[in-house]
């Protein structure tokens, strides 16, 4: 069976990593990343496949290619396309709401995006790993067809190979610390964090992690553990190389040196670690071999902790800072970047040793720590000079590297086996600057989660040093950084950057209601003068888009006490946030409402619309139809059909509106009489050849409604004939060369009686030859059918009329006629009228024609074609997805215009200027013709639909998300089926987590739904 763990763009990268403690190792740069058109399923039957799209192969890397040259089978990494936007994130101030947030933005990209992967994977019974922080799948023991079936999807960006890493060891010196501290290390007293110690701030409250090969049960470590008191491994330690719920250890002692300096408490002879007073949590994903699957996996579970199982995840147990004492030799690899982002997104503040390759000179740094997202460390001595093995930069795209200088060697720290050891490397140098961090945001609170702000005050804070042999100038260059850490340094400057007096906010109540009204009374006057931004909060949490000065309480604030938090911002200031004090309890809101109307005018067999007018936005209604006051039996829907029985009785509707957080109402519409329906009845037709002596019948077309009664009355001349009322006439010799008509006359109780009289026949000589006509061509929608008439004598003048089960077609008078959507079902048939001076009129009937069929299949399955006439021609296409996600592109060769995705029923208009179209799990695709269906009042929970044709246009209520697992009611109002991806194809859209209500103007062509049903209602 298949194993799925649910572990974006950016994975590992296909380079060594190494453990920057010197001397580190150079690598082989990795794979270019492929780049392309968009990407097709090979195999198209019926139509040219379009040779500008990307042929699956291509997504291959080379070094993929040759790992299945070496091997049939391998490991490999499914890399997705699209950037997840996290940018909303930094303006979460709660720290448990932020992590949240990044966590299911990412997530539920990670599941859209690889959703038909995992399907796929699923299918060929592969084992597989989903990583959402990264928006990659690690595929196992994978052959090179997989890989390419794999690739053919558009949502693949790439196949790249796995990857393993060599551990490369320290340097350690047994001597004593030149110009060591007394009880402390040389590190602590370097960067000033003793001094820290003295005013109170030990890292208390902040928690540490260290991404590394783990930590040892080490007397200076195991009191800081957080899971120490409760002796419980969730959430606490991560174990990457064998996931379960042992507890932290240590194989080769890299972790532990590095927490060590981090947090590590005194070892008898001095104290060792930055930050004794914070808690550490860590995994193992550089033990081992340090692949790249454990070390995004630590990284996506230190993004989003969970139990030692996997299960549970909780985002707010996340660390503060981590440490990571490994990269890449030389090189500039993005490897691990899109997890970089989502742990700042998500306000962790990250660290990077720089490179242990500074003897070979300039731009020796290593990544991550020579990429910009990254906050890189070099390495000084005891003495203050930079250490010789300290990579220099500049790193990616010329960026200064490293960020900032710390103690990097003989640096004294815990090692397995409870003992203390002096190492060297940058690995060294990166913890005392995490370290750093957790004293600085014990101190200055203000700063946790602010990754940018804390950065800038640890560049501008740092001691300066000159030097500038590789670039920079002397305040900032590639041998330094910034300079040295100066944690006290860092603090003065922070206490500068905060406000003097941030009083809270009033919350000033208009009405404490649902619907009611809420707003910051004046924004509170602080020390210096602040701008402000708001988030309020349901008992304590965040409410999503409640971001401004007022808010109107909602259903789901129904007895929540609200309050507001406001962050205010000066240049120079660290933004601050202050919270209000809670509300009272939101009472129950009254429905705004109005009275119904019926429309349209009411009568006999007209279907009638009960119009709720305006309501609050979500409210769903019920319904009971009156009529003289009485409630009529089965009339409680939307719409209702007068009868008989109804006409000239007074009707009314009475609806009562709903919405959770709101007294139910109910309104009554004012009165209307029903009045007598009308027929729809088309002109009867005489058949047969009007000759004196022949009998001729009268066809009378069927009505709607439909007839209870039929009389005829045969005229000549426009005269009554007498006694001429059956449905056939035989007809005199006297009425030679005059002109014979039928009157047929419909009736209904409750209907208007209703008169039609034929076109006339001219009875005439008997043609000799007169053959029945026959139809040619296939019944199906947008097909053409022919009608062939024969040979007549003598040759008169033919006119035509096409039906559909007997009715006439508008419009449709020549020989040939297209069958229209609205024939769907119906057998449709031609009537030839001859006509020739001299000679009678003759009426022949030809068919009718088996029911009429759907469309024929325009795009006979998923791929990539062609747009042209001996393709596919441009038009609007309809594609019945049902429950597989459909997706579908448009452009030119290589240019993407347009795409779109989802369940259901799905359209897409292809434009003669395209070059190609291409779907992917779609099916057939037909083109679109109106009237195939009745407008539904109702949608499904996911679809695209034709407004007007498919879906009656009007005011829609939906109740919210047709689903309970949190996720949100997607719709968009549509202007034409070409998504566009900047949106221009749409009139509008949006998404709601609660009930709603919108209207469907008259300039829109379409509407999508996506997980929710709308009901229409006005």
């Amino acid at each position: 069976m298949p194993r799925r763990t649910f572990v974006s763009r950016s994975v590992a990268s296909a380079a060594a990593v190494a453990f920057l403690a010197s001397p580190a190792a150079a690598v082989a740069a990795p794979d270019p990343a492929s780049d392309g058109g968009p990407a097709t399923r090979p195999g198209s039957a019926a139509v040219q496949v379009a040779p500008g799209v990307v042929d699956p192969a291509d997504k291959i890397t080379p070094a993929a290619t040759r790992a299945f040259q070496a091997q049939d089978t391998t490991d490999f990494w499914l890399r997705f396309a699209g950037e997840t936007d996290l940018s909303a994130a930094g303006g979460i101030t709660n720290w448990s709401e932020r992590g949240e947030y990044v966590y299911e933005t990412l997530l539920a990209a990670a599941e859209s995006s690889q959703k038909e992967a995992v399907a796929a994977l699923e299918e060929s019974g592969t084992e597989y790993t989903s990583y959402w922080a990264t928006n990659a799948i690690l595929v196992e023991d994978g052959s090179l067809d997989l890989a390419t079936d794999l690739a053919a999807d558009a949502e693949v960006l790439e196949v790249r190979p796995t990857t393993r890493h060599a551990l490369e060891e320290p340097e350690t010196t047994d001597g004593a610390v030149p110009n060591a501290a007394a009880n402390s290390t040389y590190g602590i007293k370097a960067i000033n964090a003793d001094d820290m110690w003295g005013l109170g701030y030990t890292g208390d409250g902040v928690v540490v992690a260290g991404l590394d090969t783990g930590v040892s049960n080490h007397a200076a470590l195991a009191p800081q553990w957080r899971g120490y008191e409760s002796g419980d491994s969730d959430y606490n330690w991560y174990n990457s190389l064998d996931p379960g719920g042992n507890y932290p250890y240590d194989n080769n002692g890299h972790g532990t040196h590095t927490m060590g300096t981090m947090v590590g408490t005194d070892d008898g002879e001095m104290n060792i670690g930055v930050a004794p007073g914070a808690q550490w949590i860590a995994t193992n994903g550089c033990a081992g071999n340090c692949l790249d699957s454990t070390l995004i996996a630590s990284g996506q579970w230190l993004l989003a902790p969970t139990r030692w199982d996997g299960t549970d995840v909780n985002p707010a147990l996340r660390p503060h800072v981590i440490n990571n004492s490994w990269g890449l030799s030389l090189s500039t690899d993005p490897f691990m970047e899109d997890v970089i982002a989502a742990w700042e997104a998500a306000g962790i503040f990250s660290t990077w040793s720089n490179g242990n390759d500074g003897e070979l000179g300039c731009e020796t740094s290593g990544s991550p720590g020579s990429r910009q997202a990254s906050y890189s460390v070099g390495a000084f001595t005891p003495s203050g000079t930079i250490a010789s093995f300290s990579s220099r930069g500049p790193g990616q795209s010329g960026t200064v590297k490293p960020d900032i200088a710390a103690p990097g060697e003989t640096v004294r720290s815990a090692v397995p086996g409870g003992g203390y050891e002096q190492w060297s490397g940058t690995s060294m140098a990166a913890p005392h600057v995490a370290g750093a961090v957790a004293l600085l945001w014990d101190a200055v609170p203000e700063l946790i989660g602010n990754v940018p702000a804390t950065r800038a005050i640890l560049d501008d804070s740092a001691t300066n040093v000159g030097n500038t042999t590789c670039g920079g100038t002397n305040d900032d260059n590639n041998v330094w950084g910034e300079g040295k850490l100066n944690v006290l340094a860092a603090y003065e400057l922070a206490q500068g950057q905060q406000f003097t007096s941030t009083p809270a906010p009033v919350i000033d109540v208009l009405e404490a209601t649902v619907d009611g009204l809420l707003a910051v009374g004046t924004d509170p006057v602080w020390d210096p003068a602040a701008t402000f931004t708001y988030q309020w909060r349901r008992d304590g949490q965040m409410i999503s888009g409640a971001n401004r000065f007022a808010y109107e309480p909602q259903p789901a604030d129904l007895g929540a006490r609200l309050t507001v938090t406001v962050v205010g911002s000066a240049d120079g200031y660290l933004p601050t946030a202050v919270t209000s004090e809670p509300s009272e309890p939101i009472a129950i809101g009254n429905l705004a409402s109005s009275d119904p109307t019926i429309s349209p005018t009411a009568k006999v067999g007209t279907t009638l619309y009960a119009k709720s007018g305006e309501w609050t936005s979500g409210t769903t209604f019920t319904y009971q139809w009156f009529a003289n006051g009485a409630p009529i039996s089965g009339a409680t829907a939307f719409t209702f059909v007068p009868t008989s029985t109804h006409r000239g009785k007074q009707l009314t509707v009475t609806i009562t509106g709903k919405r959770a957080g709101y007294v139910s109402e109910t309104r009554t519409s004012p009165a209307v009489t029903v009045d007598y329906g009308v027929f729809s009845m088309a002109a009867p037709r005489i058949s047969g050849m009007s000759y004196p002596g022949a009998t001729v019948s009268a066809v009378a077309p069927p009505a709607t409604p439909a007839r209870t009664t039929t009389t005829y009355q045969w005229k000549v001349d426009g005269r009554n004939i007498s006694g001429a009322t059956s449905s056939t006439f035989r007809i005199p010799a006297s009425y030679e060369g005059r002109k014979l008509t039928v009157t047929v006359t419909g009736k209904r109780p409750g209907i208007s009686t209703k008169s039609v009289t034929s076109a006339h026949s001219t009875v005439d000589t008997k043609f000799s030859a007169s053959p029945t006509p026959t139809i040619s061509g296939t019944a199906r929608v947008g097909a053409k059918l022919t009608a062939k008439v024969g040979t007549w004598r003598p040759s008169p003048t033919f006119t035509y009329q096409w039906l559909a089960d007997s009715v006439p077609i508008p419009g449709a008078t020549s020989s040939t006629y297209t069958v229209k959507g609205p024939q769907l079902g119906k057998k449709i048939s031609v009537v030839v009228t001859a006509r020739k001076f001299g000679y009678a009129t003759a009426v022949r009937s030809g068919g009718p024609t088996a029911a009429v069929g759907k469309p024929a299949t325009a795009i006979p399955a998923d791929g990539g074609y062609l747009v042209g006439s001996d393709s596919v021609p441009a038009g609007t296409y309809v594609a019945q997805a049902g429950t597989r996600f459909c997706s579908w592109e448009r452009g030119s060769e290589s240019v993407v215009w347009g795409r779109d995705f989802g369940y259901g029923q799905r359209i897409a208009t292809v434009k003669p200027t395209d070059y190609y179209f291409w779907s992917d799990s779609c099916g057939s695709w037909t083109k679109y013709y109106s009237g195939m269906t009745e407008p539904r009042t109702r949608t499904f929970n996911n679809g695209v639909y034709m407004l007007g044709d498919q879906l009656q246009r009007g005011t829609y209520v939906t109740t919210g998300p047709a689903d309970d697992d949190g996720g949100s009611c997607y719709y968009a109002i549509i202007k034409e089926f070409i998504g566009k991806q900047d949106q221009s194809h749409l009139v509008s859209s949006g998404s709601t987590t609660e009930a709603l209500t919108i209207t469907l103007p008259s300039t829109a062509t379409g509407f999508e739904t996506s997980n929710c049903t709308w009901q229409r209602v006005s």
